[in-house]
């Protein structure tokens, strides 16, 4: 019982892994995942996606995706299509979950690297920079597309359905997976704080259950003021309309029940005219997570 246990948790890690990987995946863009390399020790998750026009390049990098640290940035860069050279850089913060406090992040700059659109492997070397310039870290980026990726993949979701040591309902959960709504999204945890980046005066939160309905209910505050009561999470989307009048406010998410069927998983979208953050929450009962709104002129 005991080995069969250590197979099941690390069944469940793959299953998280599948699902970061699916919902990243994208027909028209370019979508890579591996790993920041510095120094030949220290490895972090990175993921990129971006779409090339008439050589410009846009879009966003996620680091240390699924970790405590975990960080979405704006990317922008060029594409020499003759010479097959690409670069970019990060220019914006999106959201983080390290500590913000206005802080320097340090922005991985992309060196001009050999590259072809529609190829399987992107590695080059890159400067980590601050906004004034200073260098900050280098090292290499070691990814893969997603393409690539998701055959590899699919070979291990067959053999979970070929096994007799994997529970079928791990199996029907890896069938039935909505696999465009999952870990794209940026799971909200016990006691964590988000910060998400805006300028806009209003943002708007869209609340809803993207999976299986099993009547989860939450209490959303903002700035410690109830703005949705004990609402019983649904198919249906509600909007929520919030002024953001300060330099930071706080919306807090409350679970006031994990329904039937595991944690209380709300989706809880942010969205202003700049940018969408797709959130989901992963709380037990009475457990609250944050998200501090920081206002930038």
């Amino acid at each position: 019982m005991k080995s069969f246990n250590l197979s099941l948790n690390k069944v469940l890690l793959l299953v998280s892994f599948i699902m970061f990987i699916a919902a990243g995946n994208s027909q028209n863009k370019n979508v890579f995942m591996g790993f920041i390399k510095i120094k030949d020790t220290l490895l972090i998750k990175y993921k990129v996606e971006f779409e090339s026009v008439n050589g410009n390049v846009s879009g966003y990098s996620l680091t240390d995706f699924g970790g405590e640290h975990e960080t979405k940035s704006k990317i922008v860069g060029n594409y020499n299509e003759e010479k097959n050279l690409l670069s970019f850089k990060e220019v914006g913060l999106i959201y983080t979950k390290s500590n913000y406090a206005e802080q320097d992040f340090c922005n991985i700059h992309l060196e001009p690297t050999k590259f072809k659109l529609g190829g399987t492997k992107l590695m080059g070397e890159f400067k980590g920079r601050f906004s004034d310039g200073t260098e900050c870290i280098h090292g290499e980026l070691a990814m893969n597309s997603i393409e690539k990726i998701d055959k590899r993949v699919t070979k291990f979701k067959n053999k979970l359905q070929k096994s007799n040591r994997v529970p079928d309902s791990i199996k029907q959960q890896i069938k039935n997976l909505k696999l465009a709504d999952t870990l794209n999204f940026n799971i909200l945890k016990k006691d964590e704080v988000t910060s998400v980046i805006t300028s806009a005066n209003t943002i708007t939160c869209t609340v809803y259950d993207g999976g299986q309905i099993d009547n989860d209910i939450i209490t959303v505050y903002l700035n410690d003021k109830i703005v949705l009561y004990k609402y019983v999470i649904s198919d249906q989307r509600k909007i929520l309309n919030l002024p953001i009048t300060e330099k930071k406010s706080r919306i807090k998410i409350k679970s006031e029940s994990v329904g039937n069927i595991g944690e209380n998983t709300t989706y809880f979208i942010i969205s202003d005219k700049a940018n969408t953050v797709k959130t989901v929450t992963n709380l037990k009962l009475g457990e609250i997570t944050n998200v501090d709104i920081i206002k930038k002129e």
